[in-house]
């Protein structure tokens, strides 16, 4: 069933009296439970569409419907709606708030959606391995384990999709196995539906689709034996 669908997307951007065209006529769907990753070479707008088919920048033309309710025409208080109920967030710089511990990070994001459940948080945080380090500063941690408290973050008001910007981009090879191996299980055990920009092909394996955009356009879209 498609959660997803991208319809006749261009996205501009407008600077000194030119127009930049980055995207063009972007067409896809993506059904529930579908783990899609993203690629295509620096500057191929690969980030430009995760942040329009995610709300976080608005469209030139074009509309993105996720259940078929175009969202791209939301007002802003419409969107921090969407944000906190159905769609979670997964950013290459952790985007944690330093003077915060790792457990009140994750529980910043249920107080923003008016829900507060400890033990919830406790909960993940085991299945992901922070429990122990739950009252640790990110300054404390590895660069890994500061992205699975993001990955904890992103799961905690139980979202609809997941969108992942290079979630591994500043990952030395161990720590993007284990974060890889946690999408992973988010797709699997949660039925979560992923969206997720890399610039490794070694992650296609832990996907179900690859989207190649080079240009901004679509010029491969493909089914993984995953």
């Amino acid at each position: 069933m498609s959660k997803l669908k991208i319809k006749g997307l261009y996205k501009n951007y407008p600077e000194g009296g030119l127009t930049t065209e980055v995207l063009k006529d972007i067409n896809l769907e993506i059904n529930q439970g579908e783990f899609v990753l993203i690629t295509g070479p620096s500057g191929s707008g690969k980030t430009t569409l995760l942040n329009c088919i995610s709300g976080l920048e608005t469209v030139t033309e074009g509309g993105v419907y996720l259940d078929g309710v175009d969202f791209s025409k939301f007002s802003k208080k419409q969107m921090a709606e969407l944000r906190k109920t159905k769609v979670g967030f997964v950013f290459q710089q952790y985007n944690l708030l330093p003077n915060l511990t790792l457990f009140e990070n994750i529980q910043i994001a249920c107080v923003i959606a008016c829900k507060n459940d400890t033990n919830k948080i406790n909960t993940l945080l085991e299945k992901f391995n922070l429990l122990e380090f739950k009252n640790h500063f990110p300054n404390q941690v590895s660069g890994g384990m500061q992205q699975r408290t993001a990955i904890v973050r992103a799961l905690i008001n139980d979202p609809e999709i997941i969108f992942a910007d290079e979630p591994t981009g500043n990952l030395d090879s161990k720590s993007t196995v284990e974060v890889m191996e946690n999408f992973k299980y988010l797709h699997q055990e949660y039925k979560k539906t992923i969206i997720m920009v890399t610039h490794s092909l070694d992650n296609l394996k832990y996907a179900t689709r690859h989207i190649k955009i080079i240009d901004g356009k679509v010029v491969l879209d493909e089914q993984i034996n995953a």
